[in-house]
């Protein structure tokens, strides 16, 4: 991505600061650079050990320059992204609550394969976006979604090996203009209903693989202005990250393309009986969060205001990042802990800025 630099996240007592990593490894070993989030992924486990070593070198010996305390980071996606296939009604409690309404109207469904649709790379924006309400809708809605990211080529794999080809996992809030959504689904699909610009705030960062060796221990949660409306355990998916990766890699996956959990019970189109207080505003915030990755946090706002942080977001200089990040330009992926092989026992996150 234009302009995007390569972070990590580090843990600095309960605050976090970014390590501007492509200029630590440029600095250590030019021959080693460390470009991007994309570059990362592709250099595979030797990748990953340059980092390491880079990190540890510039706790030791690193201007400050290089380090920057979180919360002032301008963020990018921490990816580029190719392809999302987000899955739908996977978890038990939501798959009943969204039947609902189309049992009514003597709809049937099954789960005998997962369910799923494409999030367009054009309707993703990083953590801290202020994200506008499209005039189609006013039925605006949220989603909190764990993300495989996919670290290969892959085709066919099976269930068994599925985990190793994920090179990390993030997070996404799959928002929805819910009127749009129904009408599609009436036509048996779904597109602009989940893919007007900003409706996939992605992020923060990339955690990787290593510090999540079983993705169905993480629990998610969803609030919106501190009220909490959404929060499950990825132990109660229907169909488990290796079973999805599985399924969807018969579509042939690539490199940083993505895998969705699906959302948990508690949207707002759900709410009974009336689901209108629960939709979201202008002046809302929405934090999605999952245990051992992090918080992605979003805004709602004006036209006139979201226009104006759209231009400033497309206009910052950032890095990228494990909790690796992308700065901007701003995409940082996150390793959500990088440990590196010494006796060091700080954790380590990657991003992009």
């Amino acid at each position: 991505m234009n302009g995007e630099r390569l972070g990590v996240v580090l843990a600095d007592g309960p605050a976090l600061r970014v390590l501007d990593l492509r200029a630590a490894a440029e600095a250590r070993d030019p021959s080693q650079a460390l470009v991007s989030m994309n570059a990362l992924m592709d250099a595979g486990a030797s990748g990953l050990q340059h980092a390491y070593v880079a990190i540890e070198w510039a706790q030791r010996e690193g201007e400050a320059a290089w380090f920057r305390a979180e919360s002032e980071v301008d963020w990018r996606v921490p990816l580029e992204v190719r392809t999302c296939i987000a899955g739908g009604r996977n978890f038990g409690s939501h798959l009943e609550e969204s039947l609902a309404y189309w049992k009514e109207r003597g709809v049937q469904a099954h789960t005998e394969i997962p369910m799923g649709f494409v999030k367009l790379a054009n309707s993703m924006v990083p953590t801290r976006s202020i994200v506008q309400r499209p005039p189609e809708t006013r039925w605006f809605d949220y989603d909190i979604e764990a993300v495989a990211v996919i670290g290969w080529p892959v085709e066919r794999v099976s269930e068994k090996d599925a985990l190793s080809t994920v090179f990390g996992y993030t997070i996404l809030n799959d928002l929805s203009a819910r009127e749009l959504q129904r009408k599609e689904m009436q036509n048996q699909s779904i597109l602009l209903g989940k893919n007007f610009p900003g409706l996939g705030p992605l992020g923060p960062w990339i955690v990787t693989a290593d510090e999540i060796p079983d993705p169905s221990v993480m629990e998610v949660e969803l609030s919106v202005n501190g009220e909490v409306r959404q929060h499950a355990s990825c132990a109660d998916l229907i169909f488990t990250f290796p079973a999805m990766i599985a399924h969807w890699s018969c579509t042939g996956l690539a490199r940083g393309d993505l895998v969705t959990t699906g959302s948990p019970e508690g949207v707002a189109i759900s709410r009974k009986p009336d689901p209108e207080p629960f939709f979201l505003q202008p002046g809302d915030t929405v934090r999605t969060t999952v245990d051992r990755i992090g918080t992605l946090e979003t805004v709602f706002s004006s036209r006139s205001a979201f226009c104006t942080a759209l231009k400033a977001v497309r206009d910052a200089s950032a890095w990228a990042g494990c909790a690796f990040c992308s700065l901007a330009s701003s995409a940082w992926a996150r390793r959500a802990a990088m440990r590196s092989r010494s006796t060091s026992d700080s954790r380590r996150r990657s991003c992009a800025k």
